[in-house]
């Protein structure tokens, strides 16, 4: 049987460190005919990766790529660099065979990165189905290998399309590939309900990445999935991780239904829910199913900037959002994007003022100070008839928008005043609490007995210091 070796690229911890899901998938669709192992550099060292290769001696290594950068534009870590010198580079000179590359980032600027890694074959979107495949081919010796595969010859390939609306995909067993405790302790076990996205917003990477459509994963198989993890792993946190949870809206009701049909005891939380798609109906079964925490994205409360987006919801409904998570008292982090093309100081005050207006003191609030620049977005054509960027940037360099007429530095003065204004509103260069914090909030929990969601308690213990 023929080795395996995944690794997981990404080493960053902060806000929190984030479980390997899409590598563990493809650990999981690869077990049957191979020998697997999956090499967390989250959790271990440069070293600690060439003693592995050494001692398994694989047939095939694969990278997962998950980010590019931070996307903060004033304080940016480009991750490329560091996965070159700390993962790619030493296995290339302590193994001989085929470098594969894939994840999400790969998927943005494949040719790029292949060419930037000089790695042997990429992957362009689900690896877990194309990987199998790709090995496959290269045992049969194959040189031609389906589109959303690409070579150093081969660099020819559509953006994903997926005619099945069903999603099927295995089991993820991401505790069976890694030691998980290190996560459970801060982070959390990401679930996906489907995959796709049918908005059109103008910066965004989801709809080239997953494609333009939604697709659906099965509810029963969702809920089972949690069962199971949750029967294997004590106070564990689930966290569904789609680029919007709660579209379709009946989609999102069916998993909550099941959850409580089963009467699990479980603990949830989700990225990505969109103002344009909450209902009163919808929060209530979210709050019944189990959720501690919900991050609502918005990215603007301005009206002309939501059309500037092209965000499938105007301001009313933002209001509406908004009342109805105060009315369940669901905790909620809320994310602005501030900058975007036709930005000016009132329309960011626009949003200052429904951010006083209509968010609970005891919610926080991210701010996002200009927005990074993908290719094969709106924003890269606009960004490039402006003039803010040339065509001969590098796509894998880290780039960020403001609209020239606003500039950067007086977007920076303008945040720095506004958020210094209030206790609950953070920029994206500070959310990182610091050591004491962390352990005084960690303190504070424990001898209270606190179930709420940790930025509640940071937020508390940060505002009684100031006091």
């Amino acid at each position: 049987m023929k080795k395996v070796l995944i690794i997981n690229s990404n080493t960053e911890t902060l806000p929190y460190p984030v479980a390997p899901l899409g590598v563990s998938l493809i650990a999981s669709s690869l077990e049957e005919k191979y020998e697997v192992k999956v090499f967390d550099a989250a959790l271990n060292t440069d070293k600690e990766l060439v003693q592995l290769i050494r001692n398994f001696l694989p047939d095939f290594v694969g990278v997962g790529i998950r980010n590019i950068d931070n996307v903060t534009m004033r304080r940016c870590k480009w991750y490329l660099p560091g996965i070159k010198q700390w993962i790619t580079d030493p296995v290339k000179r302590n193994f001989k065979g085929p470098l594969i590359l894939g994840g999400s980032a790969f998927s943005i600027a494949p040719k790029q990165m292949l060419d930037y890694f000089d790695a042997d074959y990429g992957i362009v979107g689900e690896a877990e189905y194309l990987m199998p495949v790709l090995l496959s081919g290269i045992e049969n010796g194959r040189d031609i290998f389906p589109e959303k595969i690409i070579t150093k010859k081969q660099h020819f390939f559509p953006n994903p399309t997926h005619r099945n609306p069903k999603l099927k995909i295995p089991p993820a067993n991401i505790d069976h590939f890694i030691d998980y405790n290190q996560y459970n302790l801060r982070g959390s076990y990401p679930v996906q309900t489907k995959r796709g996205c049918a908005f059109h917003c103008i910066y965004c990477s989801y709809p080239q990445i997953e494609g333009t459509r939604f697709r659906l994963r099965n509810i029963v198989d969702i809920v089972d999935e949690i069962e199971e993890v949750n029967q294997r792993i004590p106070k564990v946190t689930f966290e569904f991780v789609d680029s919007i949870f709660n579209a379709p809206c009946k989609h999102a009701e069916n998993i909550c239904k099941e959850i409580i049909k089963r009467g699990l005891n479980v603990q949830l939380r989700t990225m990505g829910v969109n103002p344009g798609t909450v209902t009163d109906e919808l929060i209530g079964l979210m709050k019944e199913a189990g959720f501690k925490q919900i991050d609502c994205t918005p990215d603007s409360a301005a009206e002309k900037m939501l059309r500037v987006y092209r965000k499938n919801f105007g301001k009313e409904h933002l209001m509406t959002c908004a009342r109805i998570i105060r009315k369940y008292n669901m905790p909620t982090m809320w994310f602005f994007m501030l900058g975007g093309p036709g930005e000016t100081e009132e329309t960011i005050l626009e949003t200052f003022d429904f951010i006083d207006e209509h968010i609970s003191k005891e919610d926080m609030v991210h701010i996002t100070e200009g927005i990074r620049i993908i290719p094969n977005t709106a924003l890269y054509d606009i960004a490039l008839h402006q003039g803010v960027i040339s065509k001969k940037d590098s796509v894998i360099e880290p780039m960020f928008y403001v609209n020239p007429e606003l500039g950067k530095e007086k977007l920076t003065k303008i945040l720095e005043r506004e958020i210094t204004k209030r206790n609950n509103v953070l920029n994206s260069i500070d959310t990182a609490p610091s050591p004491a914090l962390m352990q005084a909030a960690i303190q504070y929990r424990m001898e209270n007995n606190v179930q709420e969601p940790m930025f509640r308690t940071l937020l508390r213990i940060q505002n009684s210091l100031k006091v």
